[in-house]
């Protein structure tokens, strides 16, 4: 996925049910349609909330089924 410039990996085969992941971003619009358009494709089902860890705003994404 590409992301204000920058490539993030994210290792689809791993991301189990009950797992999850954080992606450090301001556009958090942005992100959500990259994961969005990933997941689609996979067929995965998340939920996504804009969280600030450890003072980075970003989106955290879980896998829900």
């Amino acid at each position: 996925m590409l992301i204000h410039g920058l490539s993030f990996r994210v290792n689809w085969k791993n991301f189990v049910i009950g797992s999850s992941f954080f992606i450090p971003c301001l556009d958090t619009e942005e992100a959500l349609t990259q994961v969005k358009r990933t997941t689609k494709r996979l067929g995965y089902k998340i939920k996504t909330q804009v969280v600030v860890e450890k003072g980075i705003r970003g989106l955290r994404v879980w896998r829900i089924k």
